[in-house]
């Protein structure tokens, strides 16, 4: 079953400008897939293969001359060497579009480099896991997405249990990517972490809180959260940096990129468990968090924040982006007490030091209108409806 993917027009057209385009994103997210379906003439391959990656590495002209262009490169960074030699190629003759097509898994080096040695040449695409619009637009269960979260595999075969799904991916993740990467000596002490940070989504970031309960260093779980963070599989939200007449918080929150392999951690396997848990409240607002990254395309720290000042008043989300800012908090219920919303709070705060109206957005579960207009902000249920409405 192939569900259709909101960056595929997109990818079309950055190939059909741009000699090179790289779709980054962590394992399994459909990079591969995605590149197959948009392009089926294209030549595919791919150097997940240990043989084929060595000859890449070691002998790039080679390698290149073998197999000429257009040509799609999956996991381009086992062979970084290759992008030296897709250069040249490419100043040959910068008319020609859509020449090479590449993914890449991480955001570690080498990969860090392609932009500079391609810098002109590229366009670079992230693609995360499934959103709930793509599923909706698929007509497939929303409801589902909650627990089993947004993986192609998990919706390709309904009958594969995603507790196995999930632990291979973290078997797989632990024992190849990441003890390549950083050679952790101690893969339980990982997996420790990767539990403590289910266990405070949402919440802000205190790395001596987490050493305490993994039993390593401090500087040790940072570089480790890292490491997550530039693999794909958690997003680092920093607070918003404006100054608007109050002490504000320095500290950044965590979340996971896929709030099914959030929901794997915490041990929630049915719906009803999910309803019923108490992080019900932050298992929302990741999932919020993630559709509005996925649909609309906000990144952590450039356009989306978070806003919380030192007497304890919070916005969930603070979004500033071309001349307009959103106030969004992400409530788990149908029908939030309003009391309990900030905007009345925070909104002043921004109009007096920023001379920005905000708007006002109310992330819950309303099951029937997709966006409704309620007093003074807008109610939305990004399960029934596209965000892009806002």
């Amino acid at each position: 079953m192939w569900i259709s993917r909101l960056c595929e027009e997109d990818l079309k057209q950055a190939a059909a400008i741009r000699p090179v385009v790289l779709i980054t994103g962590a394992r399994q997210t459909g990079k591969s897939s995605l590149l197959k379906h948009a392009f089926p003439e294209t030549t595919y391959l791919t150097l997940d293969y240990p043989s084929l990656a060595q000859a890449a590495q070691e002998s790039p002209e080679h390698f290149l001359n073998e197999r000429p262009a257009p040509l799609i490169i999956d996991e381009i960074q086992y062979a970084p060497s290759l992008l030296r030699h897709i250069k040249p190629r490419i100043d040959e003759d910068r008319s020609k579009t859509g020449a090479y097509l590449l993914t890449g898994s991480q955001r570690f080096e080498p990969m860090a480099g392609v932009s500079e040695s391609l810098a002109g040449r590229i366009r670079i695409l992230e693609l995360g896991t499934l959103s709930a619009e793509e599923l909706r637009r698929a007509e497939q269960d929303t409801q589902r997405y909650l627990v089993r979260g947004g993986y192609p595999e998990l919706w390709a075969t309904p009958e594969l249990s995603q507790r196995d799904f999930f632990e291979d991916y973290i078997a797989t993740y632990l024992e190849r990517d990441l003890n390549r990467i950083l050679n952790v000596s101690n893969i339980r002490d990982f997996r420790r972490l990767m539990l403590a940070c289910a266990a405070r989504i949402g919440q802000l970031l205190n790395y001596a809180d987490l050493a305490r309960d993994t039993g390593v260093s401090a500087n040790t779980v940072k570089t480790w959260i890292n490491a997550l963070e530039a693999s794909g599989l958690v997003y680092i939200l920093q607070p918003y940096h404006a100054n608007i007449g109050k002490r504000l918080t320095k500290a950044p929150k965590l979340y996971f990129a896929d709030h099914g392999l959030l929901c794997h951690l915490l041990n929630i396997q049915k719906l009803e468990q999910w309803h019923a848990h108490p992080l019900k409240g932050s298992l929302w607002e990741n999932v919020v968090f993630c559709e509005y990254i996925k649909v609309k395309g906000y990144r952590p720290g450039y356009e989306l924040f978070f806003y919380r000042d030192q007497n304890g008043v919070d916005m969930d989300f603070v979004v500033e982006s071309e001349g307009k800012l959103l106030l969004i908090e992400a409530k788990s219920g149908e029908n939030p007490d309003p009391r309990k919303l900030n905007f009345d709070k925070v909104a002043p705060l921004f109009s007096n030091h920023l001379h920005l109206k905000p708007e006002c957005i109310l992330a819950c579960q309303l099951q029937h209108e997709s966006a409704l207009r309620m007093k003074d902000y807008w109610v939305v249920n990004p399960l029934l409806h596209s965000l892009s409405r806002l």
